[in-house]
């Protein structure tokens, strides 16, 4: 006796792509890895910290990025998705707790963590796809997954901080190079491009960003409840503000709200598939770092900056402009001259910064980011459409 045709696990091709409650609900976990991230930028005032706290929201954004590509290529309503993604969350909630202390006592549980995520979640899928089209991406995932997990763990056990640093760096290398040039094996063919729905997909980017927006606000209104009331740190949380409604404004009306036309112009390119991960990652650790540079400035606006905290403030903001033009050259097919000036600008800020108040800092780099955003203003009644699909 069969139990007949199993059901499809990809999402149907017809019918609203939106994003299910189950997917929201995982961003919970990812969202509270941001706000400890930044917090451990804002308390280690170090280039190693800072180092540290990027790997860990590098690989944790790794977590988000896998995660997003299953959801959107198979259904979250159908077993065994949703019991994966659960699990997913929990492996996420785990590394987050573990974040603090990633480079101490807990490596082996962040890092341990992961390689279980790669491998349970290839193993899952492997299982579940077995006889279906889409199994030989789980197999050649599973191959390089194998040799990164190995590296995260042995990472793990090392003692020295630093050297930690540098086997996860390596091991965090294998994982983006892998998922970049889609899990090749030598003497295979390459895998087929990546099929997705446009309007989910965009939908998850933009959703990610704007809760990364929420840190910001949330860190803000956190850092004046615990201070005083005084006019310079009202100063300072108004500036945090500003920062934060040009950083929605330069997404909201720019490249990010043509995202789902520009994938729907081009249903069957990996370039803005590929790439809109990195353009994102880049604007999201923009943001982390604007947020943890606003902690301190709120808490002491009259302190000298030291070297990583102008370098938190002022790279904050160029990080997201070179994310911005990265993702303003895949949807419209050139790079703003506004976006190469802002980042030009911050770095030139970088050295005078040292000598400023921390108050000065947040407005100057505020500035900087709403000369661009005035930039864009002014082009966006000529902006061109999404680039069209090519064959």
């Amino acid at each position: 006796m069969t139990g007949g045709p199993r059901r499809p696990l990809t999402r149907t091709t017809t019918g609203p792509q939106r994003a299910d409650l189950l997917e929201l609900f995982f961003d919970l976990a990812f969202i509270a890895s941001l706000t400890l991230t930044s917090q451990k930028m804002a308390v280690q005032q170090t280039w190693t910290g800072i180092a540290q706290a990027l790997l860990a929201l590098s690989t944790l954004w790794a977590v988000w990025v896998t995660t997003t590509l299953i959801t959107d290529t198979y259904s979250p309503r159908r077993r065994p998705i949703p019991q994966l993604i659960l699990g997913i969350m929990f492996g996420i909630m785990l590394m987050s707790a573990a974040l603090p202390t990633a480079f101490h006592d807990h490596g082996l549980v962040f890092g341990g963590t992961w390689a279980a995520i790669n491998l349970g979640r290839g193993l899952v899928l492997i299982r579940s796809l077995r006889g279906r089209q889409g199994q030989e991406r789980s197999l050649r995932a599973l191959v390089w997954n194998l040799g990164s997990g190995t590296l995260w763990v042995v990472g793990g056990l090392v003692a020295d901080p630093e050297w930690r640093l540098a086997v996860w760096l390596v091991a965090l290398g294998v994982d983006y190079v892998a998922f970049g040039f889609r899990f090749p094996v030598p003497g295979r063919a390459p895998l087929p491009q990546y099929q997705v729905a446009p309007e989910h997909l965009a939908e998850r980017y933009q959703q990610i960003y704007i809760l990364t927006l929420g840190e910001l606000v949330l860190v803000s209104v956190l850092s004046l409840s615990h201070q005083p009331f005084t006019p310079d740190r009202i100063g300072a949380f108004g500036t945090a503000f500003l920062t934060a409604a040009v950083l929605w404004w330069s997404y909201a009306q720019g490249a990010g709200a043509t995202l789902r036309a520009a994938i729907e112009a081009s249903p069957h390119r990996t370039r803005l598939v590929q790439t809109n991960p990195y353009a994102h990652w880049l604007m999201v650790a923009g943001v982390v770092g604007t947020a943890a540079g606003v902690e301190r400035i709120i808490a002491q606006p009259w302190d000298r900056p030291g070297a990583p905290m102008a370098a938190l403030v002022l790279g904050g903001a160029g990080l997201f402009l070179i994310g911005r033009a990265v993702l303003e050259h895949e949807v419209y097919g050139r790079v703003p001259l506004s976006h190469v000036v802002g980042v030009v600008a911050t770095i030139a800020l970088a050295p005078p910064s040292v000598h400023l108040p921390g108050l000065a800092l947040g407005v100057a780099a505020a500035l900087v980011l709403l000369g661009v955003a005035a930039a864009e203003f002014l082009r966006s009644r000529h902006r061109p459409a999404p680039l069209p699909a090519t064959s």
